[in-house]
């Protein structure tokens, strides 16, 4: 397959990028930067950014890469913003980004996992796509809770962070805890993607092994994520249906989020398929942040969200 045609031309459908992005210049040209490097967008039918609060240098950034754009004149959160990105995006799959979202592989590599992508995705052998890098995952993901109920059985050679030591003590203290709460446990088993070389070895019965290094994950243990997810349109308007109609009572600073409202009972029992394989994109972000956990949080920006 050529790495410089667009997606759709293999697989007779369209396939657009939704950019989602609330100030965060910064962090947007980063990204943008690294796409265009590339050239990611020249693989989509359509490559759109969704600026809440929308002001000039938001339309100078989008101009200056080459992006349609729509705003709006406030901030109307996270789950309004996805509605948006639905709304404005006619494609049959969108690839749903956020501003920190950089791409960190090449075009060759990215067209050869997004290809793979599709072909499972058309094949209805996965609901959604996550394509969030699986060993260069970026900042704002942590392991640790896998870590409180399981020791790691062998670690896959691609892992690149901090070494992990299990004594015998710990893994003894694990195992009781995953006999006392054995349903957290297993929703949490989904981490071991990020760790293990044969995850699907470990947790048959919600993973299970595609191709080499690409994976069926049941959504039992697999949660819902705002970024990096390719999905089919229809699919997509679904879950923001039901997540409209079933808010969440926890709110991202106020907000609804999406992943609040989805990620609970319903669907986990749902057994929705995930596909995860290495991956293309990271989480880094260069400006301030709303979140208190951040690094870089900044009380000013709970004014807003993203």
């Amino acid at each position: 397959m050529n790495s410089n045609q667009k997606l759709s031309l293999v697989f007779n459908c369209t396939i657009g990028i939704g950019i989602l992005s609330w100030k965060s210049h910064k962090t947007l040209k980063k990204s943008l930067q690294s796409y265009e490097k590339i050239g990611l967008k020249n693989l989509f039918d359509e490559n759109k950014i969704i600026f809440q609060e929308i002001s000039k240098y938001d339309e100078e950034i989008a101009d200056k890469y080459g992006y349609d754009y729509v705003g709006t004149s406030t901030n109307k959160g996270i789950q309004a913003g996805h509605k948006l990105i639905y709304e404005n995006i006619m494609t049959d799959y969108i690839l749903i980004l956020e501003n920190d979202n950089p791409v960190i592989e090449s075009i060759d590599i990215c067209y050869e996992r997004l290809s793979q992508a599709m072909k499972y995705l058309e094949n209805k052998e996965i609901d959604i796509m996550r394509l969030r890098h699986r060993w260069n995952f970026g900042e704002g993901f942590s392991l640790e809770k896998y870590l409180k109920y399981y020791s790691i059985s062998e670690l896959h050679e691609k892992y690149n962070h901090k070494k992990i030591d299990d004594t015998v003590f710990s893994s003894i203290i694990k195992y009781i805890k995953r006999l006392i709460r054995p349903f957290k446990a297993i929703r949490i088993s989904g981490y071991s993607l990020y760790f293990e070389k044969n995850p699907e070895i470990l947790f048959p019965k919600n993973i299970k092994k595609l191709d080499e290094d690409f994976f069926a994950v049941s959504s039992y243990i697999m949660p819902w994520t705002n970024q990096g997810v390719l999905i089919k349109r229809e699919f997509y308007g679904k879950l923001l249906e039901y997540a409209h109609n079933n808010p969440s009572s926890k709110t991202a600073n106020g907000f609804q989020d999406l992943e609040k409202p989805l990620n609970r009972k319903w669907w986990r029992d749902k057994n929705f398929k995930i596909g995860v394989s290495e991956g293309i994109f990271t989480h880094n972000r260069f400006d301030d942040s709303w979140r208190r956990e951040h690094r870089a949080f900044n009380k000013e920006m709970s004014k807003g969200n993203q």
